[in-house]
């Protein structure tokens, strides 16, 4: 006889951990490897300092599968607004959900904030605007950096 399954239980192949400093270091190198060719491209410079100012600064995530960290998320929490600082995700596991897991995460928290809005920014040419456009984020604003990034916003 089959278990009956708890309609309110989360199936998800993903879990969410708060991170701490020891998970800087992964953060930082996934960050940095999945953004290097867009730095490269649009003749920026990674900055580690700026990174760890802003992890300081962020309520940091990391995403596991299994057990073993596969992606993080960053937010902070301004104004009316939940931004999401970032969306990384390694490169073996991109296109099996855990973006669109940690975007759905970081909707249900800005309601629950009773915030109005997410918003993120973009590489224009990155493959993920489409599954932000696709989550219904759209363009706001003037894109920035030699126009090679879009600031992204979603309705709550």
């Amino acid at each position: 006889m089959r278990a009956m399954l708890d309609p309110t239980e989360d199936l998800s192949l993903y879990q969410l951990c708060q991170a701490t400093m020891a998970d800087f270091a992964f953060a930082e190198a996934l960050t940095h490897d999945n953004m290097v060719g867009y730095y490269r491209r649009y003749n920026l410079v990674w900055r580690g300092d700026l990174f760890l100012s802003s992890w300081r600064e962020s309520e940091n995530f990391i995403l596991q599968a299994d057990g073993a960290p596969i992606g993080l998320m960053r937010v902070t929490e301004e104004d009316h607004s939940l931004h999401i600082r970032d969306v990384q995700i390694a490169q073996g596991f991109r296109g099996r959900g855990a973006g669109t897991f940690l975007l759905n995460t970081a909707h249900r928290w800005a309601r629950a904030r009773w915030l109005a809005e997410c918003q993120l920014r973009v590489f224009v040419d990155n493959p993920a605007a489409r599954l932000y456009m696709r989550l219904g984020y759209r363009p706001a604003g003037p894109r920035l950096a030699q126009l090679a990034i879009q600031h992204m916003v979603r309705r709550v």
